[in-house]
């Protein structure tokens, strides 16, 4: 019966739609959700057709194309070996033999897995609005989660944190006010696993907002948070209440801290400034960065300058300025972290930088002693994973994610 009224409604709102076009949006959505859930449908969200062409253009024809970068003592080696057009929202890598296989979560809402190209099992107020999307896909207890972008009316625009295995919500967000400056490229979705629980990173997204700004010192918002999130809600029993006595501030003051790492004991971040400002930071609980306060760059439009220290905010270990966009952080790979054993490792990529960097950080005073470039000429958004959420590597072999481009394989190799 449900699936009949959202027909009958979608139809009265076709003819109302030629008035004014907003109005059919939620109607045909409800409509191609149920159309989905019996099966009847494919998608909801993406075209069949879009699904397709993903399937058709995935694999390569020549994926033994092998470049190399030099460096100042080593050299990094790269192959294409995966083609897709869209932006990660995450990937996983396995061992199947002598092979690896990818899992694939496209913002768009698409999913690849081995030689299968699918629609993610998304929530019915999704929304791929305001540059939102599919923001990221983590595991926890052998089940997929997922921070998305949604939409509840025709003002309301919120992060949401779904299963999906049944697409229901974990928990969301609060509403998000000066919704017309509302942009969810700055929302966030880093995450670690954090000994039981999981950290999981939420910017204060938004295009020349201080509403959506000031959000990040506020203590009763999310957004703009490190929040830690207990291990206890990530299942599939309906009978756990997914409320937010399950989430705590861990740190406050961010604008969009994208990448995360644990390396022994120690939360590293990489997050975008203004314009400029871009930092790499070490995460203490309880610890204020500073966003929309403090930061070395400036505002978009007109320039103007952030204070640059203030009683009870972090600093940043490094600031990056000219801005490169750090995208995702992640442990050395072993053959690199050994060669630099005297420091801790850290590998960083880049979307405005366009590059891979290596960092090295004093163990004892935590200064960041060097930064090298190897620059790949294309937009790098993700590390591949093992399904411990840890960067995958195998023989010293990684993998990233490039936009509009696929998957990369990648080795550091020739140490002189």
């Amino acid at each position: 019966m449900n699936l009949i009224k959202y027909i009958l409604i979608a139809i009265i709102f076709t003819f109302i739609g030629y008035e004014n076009p907003s109005l059919t949006e939620f109607p045909k959505k409800y409509v191609k959700f149920y159309l989905k859930k019996l099966k009847i449908s494919e998608t909801f969200i993406v075209e069949k057709k879009q699904i397709d062409i993903t399937e058709q253009n995935k694999d390569l024809n020549n994926p033994n194309n092998v470049e190399s970068i030099e460096g100042n003592s080593f050299n990094l080696e790269y192959k294409k070996i995966l083609n897709f057009d869209d932006r990660t929202a995450s990937f996983y890598v396995k061992d199947e033999g002598k092979k690896q296989s990818f899992e694939v979560y496209l913002q768009e809402g698409i999913k690849i897995s081995g030689e299968k190209v699918s629609e993610i099992n998304l929530p019915l107020n999704f929304t791929l609005k305001k540059n939102g999307g599919v923001k990221s896909v983590f595991k926890k207890n052998g089940l997929n989660f997922a921070l998305v972008s949604s939409k509840k009316n025709i003002d309301c625009y919120h992060a949401s944190l779904i299963n999906l295995e049944n697409s229901k919500k974990v928990f969301e967000t609060d509403c998000l006010p000066d919704y017309e400056n509302v942009d969810f490229n700055g929302l966030g979705g880093g995450y670690i696993n954090y000994s039981d629980d999981l950290i999981l990173t939420l910017g204060a997204p938004e295009w020349n907002s201080s509403k959506i700004r000031n959000l990040a010192q506020d203590e009763k918002s999310f957004y703009g948070k490190s929040i830690l999130i207990k291990n206890e809600i990530f299942t599939n029993d309906n009978s756990i209440i997914s409320d937010k006595k399950n989430l705590k501030i861990f740190t406050k003051g961010h604008k969009n801290h994208q990448g995360i790492t644990l390396l022994n004991n120690i939360i590293f971040s990489v997050e975008h400034g203004p314009q400029g400002g871009d930092e790499l930071n070490i995460l203490k609980k309880g610890n204020n960065y500073g966003w929309p306060l403090v930061s070395y760059g400036t505002l978009y439009n007109n320039g103007k300058s952030f204070l640059k220290l203030k009683k009870d905010t972090t600093n940043p270990i490094y600031t990056f300025l000219p801005s490169i966009a750090p995208s995702a952080i992640n442990n050395c790979p072993d053959n690199l972290k050994n060669y630099y054993k005297e420091n801790h490792c850290l590998v960083m990529l880049s979307l405005r930088g366009m590059s891979i960097f290596v960092l090295l950080i004093d163990k004892k005073n935590f200064r960041l002693v060097s930064l090298e470039k190897f620059l790949v000429d294309q937009r790098l958004r993700h590390f591949g994973l093992n399904f411990q959420n840890r960067m995958y590597q195998k023989n010293n072999f990684f993998y990233i994610s490039v936009d509009g481009e696929g998957l990369y394989e990648m080795k550091f190799n020739n140490f002189r």
